[in-house]
Parts: structure tokens; C-alpha cells; sequence
């Protein structure tokens, strides 16, 4: 079959939608499959990937990098010149690009759905989706829209539409929440399924050297060997939740055996900031972003980890964080309903705890219990064998471009 993927990121941009991509493509390309890549030449933290050139091929697939504006993350503005670029760029791609089967779309930018169902009709093939964020939902979620609202409602018969239609092959999403949110722009007679994604991180090294890493790398951070480390690693935006932790965090001291870490950017970086400032007494230390090839040594690095994600964002995405923490055997605290994917499968795992929001006291028992050494070790066992059963990279990604090629 002959496919053509679209997604504005794509290696050797470090986006994970991109990074995700890559591994289906490989898998497609291996298959037998004829894998062309429609992509933007601007990257996501705003840089030119000039380096690539704007056509390549390599273990049978080809890349087009679209010309579009490279403002990045740099304010909405950028943001929507960046989009409406990328939009352009992927029509003149769709005319000149080898004729397709099936044109497949993911979802950076938003509504790439309305251009697979567009063009793909007029290319005499069919459409398929991969979604990563699940639009207009994710813009109610972000408080940019009322859902009562007429620009919601217009939108959502956008959605309907790019989702729509009797060539609509497959809606591939990445958890059973997602999956049922997105069945309501989804016609009946399109396949619908989910597939979790996995880590972007590698982490298969000997375990003795791994450990040895891990300790080295405690001793640099100044983190002792009797300390339980709890860490925050990744985006700090709007979907996360941090009231929980830090009220929880203000209960300790420095030299009480628990420690808070924070790392990553974000909008709501600045709560945590505020809080540092406010409670200097507090065992708690703000970081930067962790270099993508030292992040395996640096989820390892903590005893016990956070992640968070607010009730109305549940369905709208489904968070990767949890897929590198588990891989590397580590026990995680979920601040977010136990209905969400990721609360599923914590509790499904054993590896890790689920408070919900605005539960203090099951965030109070949860760090009580994260100090047990036993309990964080047996936890972390829990959450690395569940990684290896539902997010290995290799069988995901296999499924997934399995699906994308299943015939309507």
C-alpha cells in the first residue's frame, strides 16, 4: 500500500508525536509498505531542521519537509502562522507526492483530519487517523472555549466531518477514555480502537551498571542515599495539576527523609516558583528540562514519581509520562480520576497510587506509604512488568501500523 503520513513533526525533530511517528513508519517501511512522510521543516522549539533537507529517503521512506513559518512554542500567534503554513505546505505535498492508497493524519496541527478527508477524496484514496489530541475538546479543556458555546458546536461538525465520510478507514486513538470521547465525532461505521503509546527513552542497559549510574547520579544531585527522592519530570502546562503536591510538600522539612523535585518548563512552572519562595523551609528543588539521552538515568534516579492531569483534560489526550516511569521501574502518584487512562492503569498495574483531586488525605497516605522502601520496590516491579505487557515500543507500534493498513 502506498501511504502518505502527515504530522508537522517528524525526526530528527525531538517532538514526541514525531518520535512516535518514526517508529510506525519504520514498522510500515518493513511490512513492505511505500511510507511517505509530509512534514514541516520548522521545529518544535522554533528551529529550521535545514540540516534534513526538504527531501530524503532512508530505509524506504521518504520525507517531505513542507516550507512553514519556525516560530514554535513562541506565543499563539507564531503558533497559528506556523499552522496555516504547515496547512499550505501539506496541500502543494498532497498535489506533487506519489499518489496514495490512504492518506493518513495525526493531529499537530489541529483539524489535519478535514485536509486527509479533502485531498484523499480528490486523490482517489482513502483517510485514516491517528489522534493525539482529540479537537475541539482539548480547546474547552485549555478554557479557550465554552462547550455551550456556537464556535464549539461549528467546530465539533468540523471534527465529525474530517473523522467522517464512507472512505474513513480507521480512528486510531491512545486509551479506552480517549477512544470513548472521540466515538462521538466518529460514524458508526468507522473502525474506532485504541493502542497506548511508549517510551521515548531507551532503557535497556545492564542492570548492575544501570543502578551503579543511578547512584553516581544521586550523589551529583546532592540527593542522599537515605532520602526517598519524588520527582516531577516533563511539561508543567495547563492540563497538570500541582495543588495536591505542594500542599502536601508544605507538611515536610529539609532533613525529614523526603524529598520534592521538580523538573521541566511550563505555564504553570510559576506555581511552583511562588511556592519555593513562599515556603523556603519546604523540601522542595526546581529544575530545568533533562536532556533527552540522560533521561533513562534521570527517571531512574528518583524512588517514586509524580504525574497529575486535570478531570477536563481526561479523554482529550492521554500523557506519555507514565510509559518512561514505569520502564524504568519506578512507582508513580497520580493526582487525577481513576476513571482517566492513566488511572486505569496504575490501578490495573499495582504500580503506584491514584489520588484523586482535591483528596489530600489519599496524597498523604500515598507519600507515607512511598517512604516504605519495600513498598516502593515491590511497586516499581508492578509498574515494569505492566510496562513491558502493554508499552512495548516494538509490539505498539507494530499494531498500529498494523491498523493503519487494515482494509474498510
Amino acid at each position: 500500500m502506498n501511504l502518505i503520513l502527515i504530522n508537522q513533526y517528524y525526526p530528527p525533530d525531538v517532538a514526541p508525536t514525531g518520535l512516535m511517528l518514526e517508529a510506525v513508519a519504520e514498522e510500515l517501511a518493513a511490512l513492505g509498505h511505500h511510507v511517505t512522510i509530509l512534514c514541516s521543516r520548522g521545529g518544535y522549539g522554533g528551529q529550521k531542521d535545514d540540516a534534513a533537507g526538504p527531501r530524503s529517503t532512508s530505509d524506504g521512506i521518504e520525507v517531505l519537509r513542507c516550507w512553514s513559518t519556525a516560530y514554535g512554542r513562541r506565543g499563539f500567534l507564531g503558533k497559528i502562522a506556523d499552522y496555516a503554513s504547515f496547512y499550505l505546505g501539506v496541500a502543494w505535498g498532497l498535489c506533487t507526492a506519489r499518489r496514495p492508497d490512504r492518506v493518513v493524519a495525526l493531529t499537530t496541527p489541529p483539524y489535519l483530519s478535514v485536509m486527509a478527508r479533502v485531498f484523499s477524496k480528490l486523490l482517489g484514496a482513502d483517510h485514516a487517523h491517528w489522534v493525539m489530541d482529540l479537537y475541539p475538546d482539548v480547546m474547552s479543556a485549555h478554557g479557550l472555549l465554552d462547550a455551550r458555546s456556537i464556535p464549539y458546536r461549528l467546530l465539533s461538525r468540523v471534527a465529525r466531518f474530517g473523522f467522517g465520510g464512507s472512505r474513513c478507514a480507521e480512528v486510531i486513538t491512545l486509551g479506552p477514555d480517549m477512544a470513548k470521547l472521540t466515538g462521538h465525532y466518529t460514524p458508526d461505521h468507522v473502525a474506532l480502537s485504541w493502542i497506548p503509546l511508549w517510551g521515548t527513552e531507551s532503557v535497556e542497559e545492564n542492570e548492575g551498571d544501570a543502578e551503579e549510574q543511578t547512584r553516581a547520579l544521586r550523589r551529583k544531585r546532592d540527593w542522599g542515599d537515605d532520602e526517598t527522592i519524588v520527582m516531577y519530570s516533563g511539561n508543567m502546562g495547563l492540563g497538570h495539576r500541582f495543588g495536591e503536591i505542594l500542599d502536601a510538600a508544605a507538611g515536610f522539612r529539609r532533613g525529614s527523609g523526603l524529598r520534592f523535585v521538580f523538573f521541566g518548563e511550563g505555564k504553570r512552572r510559576k506555581e511552583i516558583e511562588e511556592f519555593i519562595a513562599r515556603h523556603p523551609e519546604a523540601p522542595v528543588e526546581l529544575h530545568g528540562y533533562v536532556p533527552r539521552d540522560e533521561l533513562a538515568g534521570h527517571l531512574r534516579s528518583a524512588d517514586v514519581h509524580l504525574a497529575s492531569l486535570e478531570p477536563a483534560w481526561d479523554g482529550t489526550m492521554v500523557p506519555s509520562k507514565l510509559q518512561g516511569i514505569f520502564a524504568a521501574g519506578r512507582p508513580v502518584i497520580f493526582v487525577g480520576t481513576h476513571a482517566s487512562s492513566i488511572g486505569t492503569w496504575v490501578r490495573e498495574s499495582g504500580g503506584g497510587w491514584v489520588v484523586e483531586p482535591g483528596d489530600s488525605q489519599a496524597m498523604k497516605a500515598a507519600l507515607e506509604q512511598a517512604m516504605d522502601e519495600g513498598q516502593c520496590e515491590t511497586r516499581g516491579t508492578f509498574a515494569q512488568g505492566f510496562s513491558s505487557a502493554h508499552f512495548d515500543k516494538r509490539r505498539n507500534s507494530q499494531e498500529v501500523a498494523r491498523l493503519m493498513v487494515r482494509k474498510r
